[in-house]
């Protein structure tokens, strides 16, 4: 019994990376990608121009984290450049994030990187950042009026509280005084590892997606003063009117769509080799691995979350190994609360696309299904969209 458990075990640990990429870099579950990734396109054009700017738009679970992980690492073989990865959710409120936040992110992300260098001035500087980033209370003291000119006045003293940027952006006046302090600790980074490159994740999430129009010009400003920028941006950010605007302040865009397991026979390998990587010899049915390829709809972290789902229900079934209803079982459960919430209207676009696979993403409903992934879109071997797979079967139930 034990080694049955043992077993199912190391079965589930397998497939836990999705809840942080790195430790599937670490486990050495990477798997490249069939054709060039983008790792390798940004890694690119970041070593021939360390100071650019780069916007990776793409689905949440797409592999957008994954790929800058990677990037960074090829970056990070370079002499004369260095790759940081940031969460910026673990800054500031991404529901809250507004025009400076990045650059507060930036310098907090410098004064990291400089923590080791014992200099009086820079220690200044961070001191700056951290009450600009954050916030700080100023002791103020004041004269007490008492009406008697041959007295001396006693004082009171007060606290006059100033917000951060990550709180709340208060001018332009902070934001000159925040460059300053980036610039003198990017030049003592700079002595250290050469060009720097900032990787700004977690901002796919953004809402409303709009949002990042507004804080995108931090990213070209940060260019200016001699630092290179990948940033990521939700999925909606492809269909936005921001669009045109954001095209002209970053000056690349790359698009990490979902991998066309159904007509494009590399990317169904490309998933295969990810199960096979994980999962021991024989522990997966060949039958099973298919369906979990198709059901993921082609989306990393649908393919990883609905496996290890799989592999419970095996082991809550007392099989060996994984077979087809359990696979089926994981559908079920995965699938039902993606059509929670939606409206009529958005069960008849669903239909529709089911239907006739027509969907030209425009209105605020439509938008909306392509963000939350129950429409994919994927881009090879050409443009096409798909209600997901796990979720069609139930649309096709509902009355409207």
């Amino acid at each position: 019994m034990s080694n049955r458990r043992d077993r199912f075990r190391k079965e589930m640990a397998a497939f836990e990376g999705s809840a942080d990429p790195r430790r599937s870099l670490d486990s050495g579950h990477y798997v490249s990608h069939p054709r060039k990734s983008l790792a390798d396109t940004i890694a690119s054009r970041i070593e021939l121009r360390p100071t650019s700017t780069h916007l990776l738009i793409g689905g949440i679970g797409s592999g957008k984290t994954t790929e800058l992980l990677v990037a960074r690492d090829r970056i990070n073989k370079l002499e004369d450049t260095y790759a940081h990865y940031i969460d910026v959710s673990l800054y500031a409120d991404i529901s809250q994030i507004q025009p400076g936040v990045l650059l507060a992110v930036a310098g907090l992300a410098l004064s990291e990187l400089t923590k080791e260098i014992d200099d009086g001035e820079l220690r200044i500087y961070k001191d700056v950042i951290r009450k600009l980033a954050y916030g700080y209370d100023e002791k103020k003291v004041s004269k007490v009026q008492l009406g008697f000119s041959s007295i001396i006045s006693p004082t009171s003293t007060y606290y006059v509280h100033h917000k951060g940027i990550i709180n709340l952006n208060e001018g332009k006046i902070k934001i000159k005084q925040l460059l300053e302090a980036i610039d003198s600790l990017k030049q003592a980074a700079a002595e250290k590892y050469g060009h720097i490159v900032l990787l700004l994740d977690g901002l796919d999430r953004l809402h409303p997606p709009d949002t990042l129009a507004q804080i995108v010009p931090d990213v070209k400003t940060l260019s200016e003063h001699g630092i290179g920028v990948v940033l990521v941006g939700p999925i909606e950010t492809a269909h936005s009117q921001d669009i045109n605007f954001i095209e002209t302040t970053v000056e690349k865009i790359s698009y990490q769509p979902c991998f066309d397991v159904v007509q494009d026979p590399d990317a169904r390998d490309f998933f295969a080799k990810i199960l096979a990587v994980r999962a021991s010899e024989d522990f997966i049915e060949q039958a099973s691995a298919d369906n979990l390829i198709y059901y993921s709809g082609g989306v990393l972290r649908d393919l990883i979350g609905l496996t290890q789902a799989s592999i419970e229900e095996a082991y809550m079934c007392g099989s060996d190994n994984l077979q087809t209803a359990h696979v089926q079982v994981a559908v079920n459960v995965f699938s039902r609360p993606k059509i929670f919430g939606l409206s009529d209207e958005e069960v008849k676009i669903l239909k529709q696309v089911s239907k006739e696979g027509k969907f030209i993403p425009r209105t605020e409903q439509e938008i909306r299904l392509l963000g939350s992934q129950r429409i994919l879109e994927y881009r090879h071997p050409e443009i096409r969209y798909a209600v997901h797979p796990a979720i069609e079967p139930l649309i096709e139930t509902i009355s409207v």
